[in-house]
């Protein structure tokens, strides 16, 4: 078992979650946040890898051409929305 320190901030937050019954504990709250954070990061992986090779290829579009395609496809839309 690994003893964390949190800052007052999150440790106060934490205390309230319990008390308010939205967990058992603070190790659970902790444990049950990390595991979420993981879950996303694993998600997310493939596409900073997919974002990084074709970057690597110069597959890139600089910031004036990518807000002309985003004002394209707003301005395409019947209500204004992507």
């Amino acid at each position: 078992m690994t003893t964390i320190t949190l800052p007052k901030d999150l440790e106060d937050w934490a205390r309230a979650e319990v008390a308010a019954g939205r967990a058992v504990n603070v190790e659970a709250l902790v444990e049950s946040r990390l595991r979420e954070v993981r879950d996303v990061w694993d998600a997310h992986q493939p596409l900073v890898a997919q974002a990084w090779a074709q970057m690597e290829r110069g597959e890139v579009v600089d910031e004036k051409d990518a807000d002309a395609v985003i004002d394209a496809l707003i301005g395409a839309s019947p209500d204004g929305a992507i």
